[in-house]
């Protein structure tokens, strides 16, 4: 079940309950956009996602609220390519996390806990998956890769082993990864390597990183005054350029900081929804 996170907390700091436009960048199964819609009948909702499936799904979610939202299947990041007035929003939300039906469903290949495809990709209609990381980069590409997004020191001996194994047999699927990893980088209490390498190529094949920090820039510089940017992270490489961000557009005396520590879940909530653990909320207001 697709439980959304920060959901009171999000709504209350978009303010929504006050009615107006609203763009959710990251719609999954509408959990989000569907309270955005309830807070205020007279609320219009704009929202993109890059999964088609999800978009079809979310669609029977939001049946209740027929005629006031409109679906795009996009990245977010491609906000300025759609036929939409970004000086027309009262509040954006951003929820970076990969969605649980997603994690949940093993032909996307987002999770080592059972057998799947090597996959990955957000939008089955791009060609890219996590196979071709894995099989195609080379030591330096994977290196860097594990370096940058999975925040391993010196991945040189799983780099290692990734090469050797792919010589010998093309890496296809979470298993055969899983079992690569698993002999060089012993879990852990704290983050388990091997979700550090699951997060590294989820990262890399989804572009999830990329133009975030120039996205987030340019939105700050072009909403109108009192509208409200809401972002929901989960892991630090997103929570640092997110706070990277905000501080620097409210230094350009763009925007004012609403929630001076990120907002984390509550005891209950994290008991209620373990994936909503490390999840952060940050949020600013356009002077």
């Amino acid at each position: 079940m697709h439980i959304p996170v920060l959901l009171k907390e999000t709504i209350d700091f978009l303010a929504a309950e006050k009615g107006g436009v609203f763009f959710d960048g990251t719609l999954g199964l509408a959990g989000h956009s569907s309270a955005i819609l309830k807070a205020n009948p007279a609320n219009r909702l704009f929202a993109t996602d890059k999964d088609k499936d999800i978009i079809d799904q979310a669609r029977e979610n939001l049946a209740d609220y027929q005629g006031r939202y409109t679906l795009f299947h996009s990245d977010f990041k491609k906000l300025a390519d759609l036929p939409l007035d970004v000086a027309e929003m009262d509040g954006f939300l951003f929820d970076l996390g990969v969605s649980s039906v997603q994690l949940d469903d093993p032909e996307k290949g987002f999770s080592y806990a059972r057998e799947a495809p090597l996959d990955m990709r957000m939008d089955k209609t791009q060609g890219f998956s996590a196979a071709d990381v894995v099989n195609d980069y080379n030591h330096q590409q994977l290196t860097e890769l594990f370096r940058k997004f999975g925040e391993f020191r010196d991945p040189s001996t799983l780099v290692n082993q990734i090469i050797y194994h792919r010589r010998e047999k093309r890496i296809e699927t979470t298993e055969q990864l899983k079992s690569i990893v698993r002999r060089v980088c012993p879990q852990k209490k704290s983050m388990d390597p091997l979700a550090r390498v699951f997060q590294a190529i989820r990262i890399e094949v989804n572009s999830e990183l990329i133009d975030l920090e120039d996205f987030l820039f340019e939105l700050c510089r072009n909403m109108k005054p009192g509208a409200r940017l809401a972002v929901i992270s989960f892991h630090s490489l997103e929570d640092r350029s997110v706070k990277t961000i905000f501080k620097q557009v409210r230094e350009n005396g763009w925007v004012e900081i609403l929630t001076r520590k990120p907002v984390i879940a509550s005891p209950g909530e994290n008991e209620e929804n373990p994936r909503a653990r490390s999840a952060k909320l940050r949020v600013v207001q356009r002077i």
